[in-house]
């Protein structure tokens, strides 16, 4: 028994994430050329974007051009994002830096925004707070010579790789250092309760059925509330 419920273990533990999003563990920044963790997607017209934090906290959204197209325009709006619902936020290069305020930063190919200064557990306003409760975020850039380029990124399954990549609670969903021995210490615990006073396949079941509120949305809750719902039915 002790074989069957690890095995079920690790089968649970590699389930697959469905989703647009990646996240991305050792990924370098173009700009500065540091090893930072990152959630990445590519919209429907091939522009990348990536959302990371700095080592100062700071957390960025980079916006990288597919290959073929000009680079990002110098100077002036060179973008616009639109969380869907939201309000728009103008991507400003200037030859001057800000006295308060950073702007946005391109080398051709990729442009660069702040979305939260990144002092406190999670944002709860801004552009950065908008996107996560967004379904999607519009983009239009301008591009070196005069012409317009639009994107669409999708916002389902960004939760856990946002939450990953910025170290941030999304929606419920957790992040940090300690998420995985947690998982693992609620998920054990559930298969051992099917084990005494004898293995019950029901319960197993009911466990494995519950798996994806660990596996994917990394709600721990809502495994337990999950558990309990199929409990009370039976």
């Amino acid at each position: 028994m002790r074989a069957l419920s690890l095995g079920l273990f690790l089968c649970l533990w590699a389930l697959p994430v469905l989703a647009e999003w990646e996240f991305r563990e050792a990924w370098v920044d173009p700009i500065n050329k540091l090893e930072l963790r990152t959630a990445e997607t590519v919209s429907d017209t091939g522009v990348t974007l990536n959302l990371y934090r700095n080592p100062a906290g700071r957390v960025y959204a980079l916006f990288t051009l597919p290959e073929g197209t000009p680079d990002f325009a110098d100077t002036g709006v060179v973008g616009e994002i639109t969380p869907n619902g939201f309000e728009t936020k103008e991507i400003e290069l200037r030859e001057e830096p800000g006295r308060f305020v950073e702007f946005g930063f391109t080398d051709g190919r990729v442009l660069r925004t702040r979305l939260w200064h990144g002092q406190d557990e999670a944002p709860t306003v801004g552009t950065l707070r908008d996107l996560i409760d967004a379904e999607t975020v519009t983009g239009t850039f301008r591009l070196a010579d005069g012409s317009m380029l639009d994107a669409v990124w999708s916002l389902e399954g960004a939760g856990l790789p946002i939450a990953q990549a910025l170290g941030i609670k999304v929606k419920g969903i957790a992040a940090g250092p300690d998420w995985e021995g947690i998982a693992s210490r609620s998920l054990m615990a559930a298969m051992t309760a099917c084990q005494f006073p004898k293995l019950d396949m029901i319960c197993v079941q009911q466990v494995t059925n519950c798996s994806s509120k660990i596996s994917e949305d990394r709600n721990i809750d809502a495994f337990e509330a999950c558990i309990g719902q199929s409990e009370s039915t039976d």
